[in-house]
């Protein structure tokens, strides 16, 4: 890159020079020579030259320092993508207190096999009980029967023998469509919206 001329010659700039990155040899080699073009009447102090070469030095320090954690969480955001994309196309469950859509894919996650268990529907509003039923329940994954419900927020309340199943817990199911990042939080997206993979508490096979 031409940056001026003197005496009709031309002057270039490399442009990949770091004035920050200098070395010690460099430095020694800056100050020999600044000693040899000094004006006598106003010599040069090594204190001053010292101080600015150790200036540079922290700046050069503080500059790959930044750069390097900057690599470092490139890589570990790209490590949780890669982790996560696994899941795309899966059916994951996020834990829920109440139902808050009736069309959406609720269900029930049991730790145990259960025959003959009541499910209740309470209005979470009135706390009137809206719909029951009787029915299995297989450990791991299964359907929540909220047909003919209107919009509403219900919660949702497993007995078996006449006593409260509290393990038995409410999911929201969806398909993994994709994969994003919020911070470094990997994010699924989902037709109910998006959710962070942390808050997933059980994985179809």
């Amino acid at each position: 890159m031409v940056v001026g001329g003197i005496n009709n010659r031309a002057r270039y700039v490399d442009d990949t020079y770091d004035p920050y990155n200098i070395k010690t040899e460099d430095f020694l080699k800056i100050y020999l020579k600044m000693l040899e073009l000094q004006d006598p009447t106003e010599p040069l102090k090594i204190e001053d030259m010292i101080q600015q070469n150790y200036l540079l030095q922290q700046i050069s320090f503080l500059t790959n320092l930044e750069k390097t954690m900057q690599s470092i969480i490139d890589t570990q955001r790209l490590s949780y993508i890669t982790q996560a994309s696994f899941l795309i196309g899966k059916n994951v469950v996020f834990q829920e207190k109440t139902v808050t859509d009736p069309s959406a894919g609720y269900v029930l996650l049991s730790p145990q096999d259960y025959s003959g268990v009541e499910v209740s529907v309470i209005d979470a509003n009135t706390g009137k009980v809206v719909k029951t039923y009787s029915t299995d329940l297989k450990k791991g994954i299964n359907s929540l029967d909220l047909s003919d419900l209107p919009a509403g927020e219900y919660r949702v309340s497993v007995s078996y023998n006449g006593e409260r199943l509290n393990r038995i817990v409410l999911g929201l199911e969806g398909t993994v469509q994709y994969i994003s990042l919020a911070g470094n939080e990997p994010v699924l997206g989902l037709p109910f919206g998006e959710r962070l993979l942390k808050d997933v508490v059980y994985i179809s096979t």
